[in-house]
C-alpha cells in the first residue's frame, strides 16, 4: 500500500470505528421504541443517542490504543497501528468524548448518567490490564451481553420512561442473544487469541462446549423472545438458532470449525436488528447509506482498500 502518514481530519472520525458503532445505534433505537410502543424519535432521542455513540466511540478508541501491536501483527485498523495518527491524540479525542458526554448525560437525570457511567467503567475493565474483562473467560462474555444486550438497551429506554427494574427483565433475551453470538465470535479467533495469551471463553472451554453453550444462549433469547412478546429479538434470534444447532453438530462430526458458517452465525443476527432499526426509523436508511460510501471511499483512499466488504469485519 502507498500510503500518505501525514495527519488527514478524516482520521479522527473514522478511529471511532462507524461500522461497529452501528450495533451501538441499533440497540439504543430499539431502547427507545420499547420503551415508547412507537417510533417516537424526538429531539431528546437524538440528543440522548449522540451522547451514548460518544461515549462507545472513546472506548473503542481505547480498544485500539490497548491493541497498537496485535493490529499491528494482524495488519488491520491500521490508523494508530501504522502510525497514521499519533498516540497521543488518540488519548486526547477519548478523554474528549468521555468528558463530553458525561457532562451532558446529567441533562436527562440521575439514571442515565448511571447508565453511562456504568457503560464507561465496562469499557474500560473490558481493555485494561489489570482486569481486562477481554481476556478473562465467562467475564467476556457477561460483560458483551451486560453493556449491549441491557446498558445499551436501557440508555434508548430512559428517553422515553424513567428507570424501572422492570427493564432488565423486558431486555433479558437481548442478553442471552448477545452472550451467543460473542461466545461464536471468540471461536474464529480461539487460534489467535491462544498465541496471544489471552483466555477467551472459547479458549478455555473448547470449540465443542463453546458451541453447545452458544447455541444453548441463543435459544434461550429465542424463548425470553416468546415469553416477552417481544417481536423484534425473536426474529433474529429464531433466524439465527438453526445456524447455531448445525454449527455444534457440524464440529460433533466433523472435529473441525466451519470458519464460513461461524462467522455467519455472529454477522447474520446484527444485520437483522439493523434491517429492523430501518424498518422501525426510515430515516435511519439515509443516515447508515452515508457512513457506509464515506468508509467506502476514506478507505480507498487513505489505505488503498476495498472495505467495508461483506467478508471483512
Amino acid at each position: 500500500m502507498n500510503q500518505d502518514r501525514k495527519i488527514n481530519i478524516f482520521d479522527y472520525f473514522f478511529i471511532l470505528r462507524p461500522l461497529i458503532l452501528i450495533p451501538v445505534l441499533d440497540f439504543f433505537l430499539i431502547g427507545n421504541y420499547i420503551g415508547s410502543g412507537k417510533n417516537n424519535f424526538t429531539f431528546k432521542t437524538l440528543l440522548g443517542l449522540t451522547i451514548y455513540v460518544l461515549l462507545m466511540a472513546g472506548i473503542y478508541i481505547l480498544n485500539q490504543i490497548t491493541d497498537i501491536e496485535t493490529d499491528r501483527l494482524n495488519k488491520k485498523l491500521f490508523i494508530l497501528s501504522d502510525n497514521f495518527m499519533p498516540v497521543s491524540h488518540a488519548y486526547i479525542e477519548m478523554f474528549l468524548l468521555w468528558g463530553i458526554s458525561l457532562f451532558l448525560s446529567w441533562y436527562f437525570g440521575l439514571s442515565f448518567f448511571l447508565v453511562m457511567l456504568g457503560s464507561l467503567l465496562l469499557g474500560i475493565f473490558y481493555s485494561l490490564p489489570p482486569i481486562k474483562l477481554k481476556g478473562k473467560p465467562f467475564l467476556d462474555t457477561l460483560s458483551n451481553g451486560f453493556g449491549y444486550g441491557m446498558l445499551n438497551f436501557i440508555a434508548g429506554w430512559l428517553m422515553q420512561k424513567d428507570f424501572e427494574w422492570q427493564a432488565f427483565l423486558i431486555f433479558l433475551p437481548y442478553f442471552f442473544s448477545i452472550c451467543a453470538v460473542f461466545i461464536n465470535t471468540t471461536i474464529v479467533d480461539i487460534k489467535g487469541d491462544r498465541e496471544s495469551g489471552e483466555i477467551t471463553t472459547s479458549v478455555l472451554l473448547g470449540e465443542k462446549i463453546s458451541y453447545i453453550i452458544s447455541s444453548s444462549l441463543i435459544l434461550l433469547g429465542v424463548l425470553f423472545s416468546i415469553i416477552n412478546r417481544d417481536i423484534i429479538c425473536l426474529i433474529p434470534s429464531a433466524i439465527a438458532f438453526p445456524f447455531f444447532v448445525y454449527l455444534a453438530f457440524y464440529y460433533f462430526i466433523y472435529k473441525r470449525v466451519n470458519r464460513k458458517f461461524t462467522i455467519l452465525s455472529f454477522r447474520l443476527p446484527g444485520l437483522i436488528f439493523t434491517a429492523i432499526t430501518c424498518i422501525i426509523y426510515p430515516g435511519y436508511i439515509p443516515f447508515l447509506l452515508a457512513v457506509m460510501i464515506g468508509m467506502k471511499v476514506y478507505y480507498k483512499k487513505r489505505f488503498n482498500m476495498d472495505y467495508p466488504t461483506l467478508n471483512q469485519g
